[in-house]
């Protein structure tokens, strides 16, 4: 059976923020038990899971991570989205990073910020952890000179380890993405991997997200398909990657249009 789709928010650092996106999930009309499930993501890398600090303000303190999941109440998808460069020591980083969140029942989905991670590193997690949802993205990096049908082979050969692929050129960036070059990578996916649920990420906010929910429905012919927004919903304080805020207005914005479309 196919994971669930989400409506998803990735970015918040403490737990007022954490609250108050979970409360707007609810006004949105969004809960465990809607076609479109809300989530919530929180960053973590390398650097921050080894404490070894980050200017980027979306990356909470590791050690608040299990108080944030707290927060939650099991009222949305929480998800960890990790990025790390150190590759063959992948498993055993997650393993840190989930050892006491998975087994306490507080976050039990994975996305991988990774370029087209090693099969046997996620073969380890997924063994260690069986219920884990494994969300892969395919970032600007990963899809880069590759035409749909090589991306979707790639992603067909890790078999049934993932549970989720997002189609995701921004990063983070709030950069839109292409709309046919999406699309045509969604429904060569559709074809090779009917068992995985699919998403779109990629400069979404609240003025756009509707009419770009439209586009997606009409050329899917679907709505059992993800969506997560992170730099539209912020306020920049400098021009530097990650030097920004969440707006909980623009978040508000962003889940009341996107309800309009995706229930």
């Amino acid at each position: 059976m196919a994971a669930k789709p989400y409506v998803g928010i990735t970015g918040p650092v403490n737990i007022q923020e954490t609250m108050d996106i979970c409360n707007e999930f609810y006004e949105a009309g969004y809960t465990m038990k809607t076609p479109h499930i809300p989530m919530l993501g929180f960053l973590v890398s390398y650097k921050t899971l080894n404490e070894q600090g980050t200017k980027n303000r979306r990356y909470p303190p590791v050690d608040k991570l299990p108080e944030l999941l707290q927060a939650v109440n099991g009222k949305v998808l929480t998800m960890i989205h990790y990025n790390s460069r150190e590759m063959n020591s992948l498993s055993d980083q997650i393993f840190k990073l989930f050892d006491d969140i998975y087994e306490e029942n507080l976050c039990r989905s994975l996305q991988l910020n990774i370029v087209w991670p090693d099969i046997e590193q996620i073969t380890k997690i997924k063994e260690n952890y069986p219920k884990m949802n494994i969300v892969f993205q395919l970032s600007h990096k990963a899809m880069e000179g590759k035409i749909p049908r090589e991306i979707s082979e790639g992603v067909k050969s890790y078999g049934d380890l993932l549970d989720y692929v997002l189609i995701d050129p921004s990063g983070g960036r709030g950069m839109p993405f292409h709309l046919k070059s999406s699309i045509e990578i969604y429904k060569e996916l559709r074809k090779q991997c009917p068992g995985l649920t699919i998403g779109f990420a990629g400069g979404f906010d609240g003025e756009n997200v509707a009419p770009r929910l439209k586009e997606l429905v009409r050329h899917t012919e679907e709505t059992n398909f993800c969506i997560d927004a992170e730099g539209g919903l912020r306020d920049k304080i400098t021009s530097e990657y990650g030097d920004d805020v969440l707006n909980i207005e623009k978040a508000r914005k962003y889940l009341q249009n996107a309800s309009s479309v995706l229930e």
